[in-house]
């Protein structure tokens, strides 16, 4: 758990990075509103977590989500499923399990089931993916525009329920294990 010092360390430092930046370190509501979202957070994350907003933004932070949506980047980026090959993964799924029929629908989910967002994305297409042509760049720009939303929709409740800003979704996978279950 971070510790109030380390916290309030960091934001001197986000206060002499970014000169003007009107944040009232003495003002204790002000600063338990943004340590709360962040008190999870080990040491080294934190730290790890300030220098990278530091080296990426231009303008300080506005917000507590500023740095929050960071850590959601993260767990995005670390998908093992990039959007750009989401379609072909799931392609290869269906042709090694033998099509959508005979019980290859089953075994499909299986495999798909180890990869939520993808398989939320399937099922919102699966009418689409079952009668597209193979060059149907219109329904494979969609599928990837849903993918990337799912994926970032997961990677945010993900890091949402790891700070403790959100109820745990139930998703035994992901609970507990310090990393989306599908990382790599």
């Amino acid at each position: 758990m971070l510790e109030l010092k380390t916290f309030v360390a960091g934001l001197v430092t986000l206060q002499k990075a970014y000169i003007g930046w009107e944040f009232d370190i003495k003002d204790e509501m002000q600063v338990k509103i943004w340590y709360v979202p962040l008190q999870n957070l080990t040491e080294d994350q934190y730290k790890w977590l300030i220098k990278e907003y530091r080296n990426k933004n231009r303008y300080p932070p506005k917000c507590v989500k500023d740095l929050t949506d960071i850590l959601v980047g993260v767990y995005y980026n670390r998908a093992k499923i990039k959007p750009e090959r989401a379609l072909e993964f799931v392609r290869d799924v269906i042709s090694e399990k033998g099509g959508w029929d005979y019980g290859g629908k089953t075994e499909i989910y299986k495999v798909l089931a180890k990869y939520p967002p993808l398989e939320k994305t399937v099922r919102e297409f699966e009418d689409t993916i079952k009668n597209m042509s193979a060059n149907d760049t219109y329904a494979a720009d969609r599928f990837r525009r849903a993918y990337e939303e799912n994926l970032r929709e997961y990677a945010t409740t993900y890091t949402n329920e790891k700070l403790g800003l959100a109820l745990p979704s139930g998703d035994k996978q992901a609970l507990g294990t310090g990393t989306l279950p599908y990382e790599v």
